[in-house]
């Protein structure tokens, strides 16, 4: 029963009431005025319904025009990488005045406001063959695929490869990175190779076991679709111990975004700079200067993507359950 329907059988209650024990009793018992119930009364004998009648949706001062948004969506079908202040100036060629925040606001309730989400849509109403309207944004957003959070830790742990170099002496040096996606607690070891014994290695190795001594359960990891993800190898052990394993869209590295920055953070703030500083005769020099950074980036530095007033990994990563059902009250109810 909607809300609609409630308030017309009170309605109903009230003048059914008032038939048979009076005008005054009726809106004594029911806290009505008299004028109140007259409204009521009369719209019933005008029209037969005691429904409340539905109000037209309020114009915003910044709601542009239909035709407006219509053009707009043909821009973004044409032109999916431009941005609001592009757009508006397309819009003054046409002899149209709107200004980029507008642009920006109509944007953001198409859930279009970002670059990839314009492409996404795109790419996606390309493979049903629809035109770009209104409507088939909204059916968009309801099946869209989500980027997957962690509720607590344990819950998802993000996984990829990640090629450093080449290694005079050496040759290529891969990492293996591993990020749990609600403390943001990050794991790292360098390979010689990006095969499935050096991802199976690092799960077994070096990510179940630091889970373990905290008391905290892997329960699922989240990866591309890269051979070493997918072999049987690497299956075979994921099923061994149980552990689900989810896999990102292909060609779509965003949902998988949280391993893909820490392995930004890793490049900007650890590799750039030792490369710079030093010369590394072997690969075991390098790996403690990994390992230094990576106990520095956990129990150290503050993340601003946990909280907005910032939270180090470790904190998170071995809290209670009643400190993330404060951070996580709506995921976790």
């Amino acid at each position: 029963m909607t809300t609609s329907d409630v308030i017309a059988q009170q309605r109903r209650s009230l003048l059914v009431f008032a038939e048979r024990q009076g005008v005054t009793e009726a809106c004594r018992a029911f806290g009505v005025s008299r004028t109140t119930f007259y409204k009521i009364k009369g719209q019933f004998l005008e029209t037969g319904s005691v429904a409340p009648k539905i109000r037209r949706k309020p114009k915003m001062p910044n709601e542009a025009s239909l035709g407006k948004k219509k053009l707009l969506l043909q821009m973004v079908k044409d032109h999916p990488s431009w941005g609001p202040v592009r757009y508006t100036d397309e819009f003054r060629k046409q002899g149209i005045s709107i200004c980029p925040s507008c642009i920006w606001y109509h944007l953001n309730k198409f859930g279009l406001s970002r670059r990839y989400q314009r492409l996404v849509y795109l790419e996606e109403l390309n493979m049903r063959n629809q035109p770009i309207t209104e409507r088939n944004l909204r059916s968009l957003k309801q099946t869209h695929l989500k980027v997957k959070q962690g509720l607590y830790p344990g819950h998802i742990v993000g996984i990829d490869t990640f090629y450093i170099g080449h290694l005079k002496g050496v040759g290529r040096i891969y990492q293996m990175t591993g990020i749990d996606l609600c403390s943001r607690f990050g794991w790292a070891e360098l390979y010689t190779d990006k095969s499935q014994q050096s991802s199976t290695d690092f799960v077994e190795r070096h990510l179940i076991p630091k889970f373990y001594h905290n008391g905290v359960a892997l329960e699922s990891i989240l990866s591309d679709n890269g051979s070493e993800f997918t072999g049987d190898t690497f299956q075979t052990m994921l099923a061994e111990y149980g552990i689900i394993h989810h896999r990102i869209p292909k060609g779509k590295p965003i949902f998988n975004g949280c391993c893909e920055r820490f392995q930004r953070t890793l490049h900007e703030e650890l590799y750039k700079r030792v490369f710079r500083i030093r010369y590394f005769n072997n690969l075991d020099e390098l790996k403690k200067e990994l390992n230094s950074y990576l106990v520095f980036y956990n129990f150290e530095r503050t993340h601003f993507g946990i909280t907005k007033t910032g939270a180090k990994p470790i904190d998170v990563f071995t809290a209670k359950r009643s400190f993330l059902r404060q951070r996580f009250l709506k995921l976790l109810t």
